[in-house]
């Protein structure tokens, strides 16, 4: 009886903890902010100066 009562109460404990952990919210950044930090990564700018490059447009 006392190791149910135990049993139901780590049950009830982990329930509320999910629980807790599940409700908190997401932090998004906006597209422009996504957009913004694709332009300014230092490998895709050296990658797009390649590709230019390479189709012979600068």
């Amino acid at each position: 009886m006392r190791n149910r009562i135990i049993l139901i109460g780590l049950v009830v404990l982990l329930g509320f903890w999910l629980g807790a952990r599940a409700n908190r919210p997401v932090v998004k950044d906006s597209k422009a902010e996504v957009a913004r930090r694709a332009l300014a990564d230092r490998r895709a700018r050296k990658r797009r100066k390649a590709l230019k490059r390479k189709l012979g447009l600068g």
